[in-house]
């Protein structure tokens, strides 16, 4: 072999990879397309697809966020959407009550779409009025003559309604009717305002149904003593079993005895009737001395009412009364139970004082 067929030439491996390296650097070509091209092609085409599957997803998401919420919020309905419910004060005569402006203003300042009128009802037209109720009614408030006539009628009653055998407030709550006393507390609270927490010895002016709520008031203050004054001795006799069993020392006298002892009360409550005249008379010093809760607002100042103001007596007016027990109404019809105070309870009370025109003492307010 000669020295020249040994010698590395074009034709040698090293020939061979300078060949290969340039053939790679040249585009190859088929059907006049070249490979860079058609993979930018691809590249694009998987993108495209990769951005269409990714909308997809965020659509699907969204439809299933929107199907889990869609319960919820047809499960909770808006302040637009509360149910109007009707409630009304019975009684005969009715038209004089001050009850509605009391409960307007504290559904208003609660946001509650509720209803609140009047009926003029008798004791023996209450059943068939509230057999015909429709289950839009939520409750009522009771005043005379229906206090006692709505107890036969109740399928419960409260410890207090059950007690004194008076049901000023009737729930009606899922075709069950509750039966509920909130004029004791009315009392209560009332002459707590004006300071008076405490009564040993207690005048009760009338023999009602309120008398009743009178009398487990007085015990709650603490009442030793309580002489009832009426007009009927025979009609009044059903309050002394009740004032046995509070443990309170108990004399039924005719209203023409009262004030005939030198032993002055703490305290003289008045139910009786708004405009009637009593044979009830208090001396001046018994009259500066005792607290009087009048329970009748209409006409006011009542003649018992005239006569205490006329030499400098505390007197409080039974509007006071009626918006502290219209409180505890409230809260009966609003949540069922009348020891769950309201959302902003000391702004309702003032707005419900404010709208019969008295501070909580009972007292006119000065516009």
């Amino acid at each position: 072999m000669s020295d020249e067929s040994k010698t590395p030439g074009k034709s040698g491996p090293a020939a061979k990879r300078k060949k290969a390296e340039t053939v790679s650097d040249v585009p190859l070509e088929e059907n006049g397309v070249s490979e860079a091209s058609a993979e930018a092609s691809i590249a694009a085409l998987v993108d495209a697809e990769r951005a269409a599957e990714a909308e997809e997803a965020v659509i699907e998401e969204a439809e299933l966020a929107a199907e889990v919420e869609e319960p919820f919020e047809s499960t909770e309905p808006s302040e637009s959407t509360e149910p109007v419910r009707k409630l009304a004060v019975l009684g005969s005569p009715i038209g004089h009550s001050k009850s509605p402006a009391l409960h307007r203003a504290a559904y208003e300042k609660l946001g509650l779409p509720w209803e609140y009128g009047t009926a003029d009802v008798t004791g023996d037209g209450l059943a068939g009025f509230i057999d015909g109720l429709g289950p839009e009614w939520r409750g009522l408030s009771l005043t005379m003559p229906l206090k006692q006539s709505v107890i036969p009628l109740a399928d419960e009653l409260d410890r207090l309604a059950e007690q004194t055998g008076v049901a000023n407030t009737v729930l009606l709550d899922d075709g069950k009717l509750r039966g509920f006393n909130t004029d004791v507390s009315g009392i209560v609270w009332a002459l707590e305002a004006v300071g008076l927490e405490s009564a040993n010895f207690v005048h009760i002016l009338g023999g009602g149904a309120t008398a009743a709520s009178a009398l487990v008031a007085a015990a709650e203050l603490g009442a030793d003593r309580v002489d009832i004054y009426v007009r009927s001795l025979e009609r009044s006799v059903w309050l002394e079993p009740l004032a046995h069993e509070l443990g309170l020392r108990v004399r039924i006298r005719p209203l023409s005895q009262a004030d005939r002892s030198l032993d002055i009360p703490d305290l003289v409550i008045s139910t009786l009737p708004g405009g009637t005249t009593t044979d009830a008379l208090y001396t001046d010093s018994t009259r500066r001395r005792s607290v009087l809760l009048d329970v009748s607002y209409e006409p006011w100042p009542s003649v018992l009412a005239a006569s205490w103001q006329a030499v400098g007596g505390r007197v409080v007016s039974g509007l006071a009364m009626l918006a502290h027990q219209a409180l505890l109404q409230i809260r009966i019809f609003v949540s069922g139970d009348p020891l769950e105070p309201l959302d902003d309870e000391d702004a309702v009370l003032a707005a419900m004082l404010d709208a019969v025109g008295i501070d909580e003492t009972g007292a006119p307010l000065d516009r």
